[in-house]
Parts: C-alpha cells; structure tokens; sequence
C-alpha cells in the first residue's frame, strides 16, 4: 500500500476512534519490575474518567497475575486492536501495534548497563516513539549528540518509580515492622544485580549470612532475572530456593516483589555490587556499600564513568570478612560521604519527588494530539535487560 493511503487509513480510523468516550491505553510491562518504574504514571492516568487502560507482555506468565486476566491482552491479540497512546520502558520485545496513535518510551535504570550510556549501532528503534522520557540530562544528552533521538522527542521527565522514595511518603519503620524484622537492630538490604557475574554468583550466600551475624537485619532483594529459570541470568541456579533456605526469622527475609523502595526506605544501609538501585538509594543520603564483582563490568557492558560514580559515593569492600569493618566504619560517621552521596544522586535524577508529575503530563499531551504518522516497529531483538 502506498505510504500516503497508509498514512490517510490510519489518520481516519484514529479519528473515528476518538469520537468514543474512553481513550485507550496500552501498557508494557516486560517484566515484573516495570510496574515499579510505569505504576506511578499508569496508575495516576487511571484516575481520569476518559481512560481506558490494557497491559501486555512477552511473558504472560508473569504479569497477567499482577494486572489481571480482564486487563491483559498478549502481544498477537494487542497487534490490530485500535490504542490512542502505547507506553514502554525498554525498547526492545515492544508489542507490533498497527492502530496505535501515539508511543512513548520511558527508561528503567541508571546504571549505565549493557552500552545503554554509549548507543551508537544498538538496534534500538527510537524511531517508532513519539517521545523518550529521560531520567537525567547526561543520558539524554548523549542520545540527542549520538543521533538516536530527535529534540522533538526528547523530554527531561526524571524517575517515577522514585519519587515516593524521595519524597519520604514511605514510613521505613512500618516496612520492618511488616516483614517482621527484629525491633532494636539495625537494618541491611542486600540488592545485587542479576548476571553470573554479579557478587550474588561470587559470594551473595556468605554476604547475606556475615551481615546477619555482625548483628543487623537483612534484606535480601534481588533483580526480576535471578529469579527467572532462564539460565542466561542465573547460570541454572535456583536463588528463590537458595535464599529461602538463609532465612532466620526476625532477622532474615528474601522479599520478592516489583518495587525495592519500601525496602530502601525500611533499611539504614545497603549492600549491593552495580546497579540501578545503589543509585536510587543515595537519594535517602544513607550509608551505600559496594562489593566488588571484578568481572561483572565487562559482562555486564558498563560505562566505566558509571562503575566509577557510584563508588564515589560508598565504601568499597572486595572480600566478604572486609564487610563487618565496613559497615561500623559507615555507622561509626554517617555523614562522611553525605555531600558526595547528595551529590551523585542530584546528577543522577532529575528532581526527584515530582517526576510523575511531568510524566503524566506528557502523557496526557499525546492522548490529546492527533495521532502521528510514526511506522509500524518490526520487532527488535531483546537482551535479558538493561539500565
């Protein structure tokens, strides 16, 4: 069909489209921890009376329980149905939408893994999106000097997923409380990211088992993937299963879940190798420490700058009998890194507290345009993730 005729057809049905009430929203949510990072922006678009919101995922399996069977559709049915906005936070395995108006592109992480900070070649199809919602100016900057997006497309937005944190409407007490940790101690959370590469494969077991025999509570959150049975993440190991068997109660509990904010909030250190949430949690201005993953780097594709920022901001150990000094040396002087912590936080998030404001907002300025005349996505390889 002519690209003209194309153009034409999918203006008309649009139009016929929005002599409805509702407008239609389709949310991405890839894996479990996308509902933390679109929940708050989803969530706040559901208050309006005009919408109308659906979910997909290449994995059924694991999102249709969290969103429900009558709100799921997969990606094959999703493909001809009519949406006036499309919202994702990872570029690649995007559902192929043929009627859908408008599409907007959030990102999921900081850390600066997998090139993510360098892009150039990535097969990332920014080209389909109507607006990229960036969390910081460094990130942006670079896709707008590499190419990957336009001026038009780009907006500084900040992240969503952390602005309760931020904003400390998260009582961090009531969080320990719940998980029925022991009153009086201090509290850790222990939050590697996923790779066999990662200090979890390295050493995450006698980790978990040091810091609860110096005396503290443990947390123990791990990322969405090393829980997945795919061995590409887990090299075969059944974590679920391993952390289970270190639990003590009152004093160690593995939490599942999408979101790790109640936990940052509930835990007065943390613990974690290079990831995203090491970043999030400096925003609470409390001690950070680092466990070095010597290979984790070069398997993980990190920006280098982005290993180097946030050790910046923390302690660095290299060996598990370091931990115990480490950690009464970071208690011992809370605020020794206190201005380096505020620091890399402010160049990390861009004025947390007030992200989903800004994210709604934009939002909502593509349900009330007129639909664009963006093509269709083929579908993009996928990785096991990225931040």
């Amino acid at each position: 069909m002519p690209r003209r005729a194309a153009r034409f057809i999918h203006l008309l049905d649009h139009a016929i489209g929005r002599m409805g009430r509702k407008r239609r929203v389709l949310v991405e949510l890839r894996t479990p921890v996308y509902r933390a990072v679109l929940g708050p922006v989803y969530e706040a678009l559901e208050k309006s009376p005009d919408v109308e919101l659906a979910f997909t995922s290449e994995y059924p399996e694991q999102i249709r329980p969290l969103v429900g069977s009558a709100h799921f559709i997969t990606h094959r049915d999703a493909e001809w149905r009519r949406f006036d906005l499309y919202m994702n936070a990872d570029p690649w395995a995007a559902a192929r939408l043929r009627r859908c108006a408008r599409r907007m592109n959030f990102f999921h992480g900081v850390a600066g893994k997998y090139n993510l900070d360098r892009p150039e070649g990535l097969p990332m199809g920014f080209e389909y999106y109507d607006r990229i919602a960036f969390i910081n100016r460094d990130r942006m900057s670079r896709y707008l000097e590499a190419g990957l997006v336009w001026p038009g497309q780009a907006r500084l937005i900040g992240y969503p997923k952390l602005d309760r944190l931020a904003s400390g409407r998260i009582d961090g007490a009531a969080v320990k409380a719940e998980l029925g940790l022991e009153r009086g101690r201090r509290t850790v959370l222990y939050a590697p990211t996923y790779s066999p590469a990662s200090s979890l494969h390295l050493a995450g077991e006698a980790i978990v088992r040091a810091l609860a025999d110096a005396g503290l509570n443990v947390i123990v959150k791990l990322h969405d993937r090393s829980l997945d049975p795919d061995p590409r993440y887990t090299a075969g190991i059944d974590w679920r299963a391993r952390m289970r068997a270190l639990g003590r109660d009152g004093r160690i509990r593995h939490v599942e879940g999408s979101d790790a904010s109640p936990l940052m909030a509930a835990a007065d250190i943390m613990v974690t190798d290079h990831s995203s949430v090491g970043f999030e949690y400096l925003v609470l201005d409390r001690p950070l420490v680092v466990f070095d993953a010597p290979d984790l780097p070069a398997a993980a594709r990190i920006n280098p700058e982005k290993v180097e920022l946030l050790r910046s901001a923390a302690t660095v150990v290299r060996k598990v009998s370091e931990l115990e000094a480490a950690v009464a040396t970071e208690f011992g002087n809370t605020g020794r890194l206190s201005a380096r912590r505020r620091s890399v936080a402010d160049h990390m998030f861009h004025e947390p507290g007030h992200a989903t404001d800004r994210a709604v907002a934009l939002a909502r300025e593509l349900l009330d345009a007129p639909p664009s005349g963006v093509p269709v996505p083929a579908a993009q390889p996928a990785p096991g993730g990225a931040s």
